[in-house]
């Protein structure tokens, strides 16, 4: 035997020596599954991290809860003066009133039951009012005045209980009067109303209430 087949057959006796064994399959894949099950739970990591983020971010650094601020409530507007009657204002001395149709009214302290109505500068009437005596009626009674042009009725009153309304009637139609008092003096009082030119030929009846409905005072007054 030559030396090259001697060399082939030490080379096949140490190939067989050393048998080679199947591929490693199985272990292959248990790598694998090893190394996705670190990647899910990876995954999962950073999900929990950023919910808790999340829920610190709306708690507040503390943990208090935080709620969006609530809108702030519209300014109310500042009450009108009242005398807890419905349709009732209360006046300061000399002060001038708006009471529909361009018409104003100031109520007066000097003398009795004294007011001024008329349209325009209310002003000059007003010093010229402050020497007058007033209406000066009874107790328990109303005055009664016209004013042609606009259909207006208007008068004063006086009465031991402070009216809760007033209403005027003409024929068979009736009218809720305004009603003007002067603080400090609950006793007496105006009234007005714009029943329309009729009242000029047929008269009115007005009648004063209480808070419970009971009449207090009722007076006709015929047309001029």
């Amino acid at each position: 035997m030559n030396d090259d087949l001697r060399l082939g057959d030490a080379l096949r006796r140490e190939a067989d020596a050393h048998a080679v064994g199947p591929a490693p399959v199985d272990a292959v894949l248990r790598r694998g599954r090893a190394a996705r099950t670190r990647r899910r739970a990876a995954v999962a990591g950073a999900a929990t991290v950023t919910a808790a983020l999340a829920v610190l971010a709306y708690a507040g650094v503390d943990g208090t809860h935080v709620s969006p601020s609530p809108a702030p409530p519209a300014t109310a507007p500042a009450p009108s003066a009242s005398t807890g009657r419905p349709g009732v204002r209360t006046l300061q001395p000399y002060e001038v009133a708006g009471i529909g149709h361009g018409q104003k009214m100031v109520l007066l302290p000097e003398g009795e039951q004294n007011y001024v109505v008329q349209d325009g500068d209310i002003q000059q009437a007003v010093a010229a009012a402050r020497q007058l005596p007033g209406d000066n009626i009874r107790p328990d009674s109303v005055s009664g005045g016209l004013s042609s042009g606009e259909g207006l009725v208007h008068g004063a009153f006086r009465t031991d209980s402070p009216p809760a309304r007033i209403v005027i009637r003409v024929a068979d139609k009736e009218y809720e009067a305004g009603v003007l008092s002067l603080r400090g003096e609950p006793d007496w009082g105006t009234y007005y109303a714009f029943p329309g030119p009729e009242v000029m030929q047929k008269g009115y009846t007005v009648t004063v209430y209480a808070a419970d409905g009971s009449v207090l005072v009722q007076d006709r007054f015929n047309a001029t």
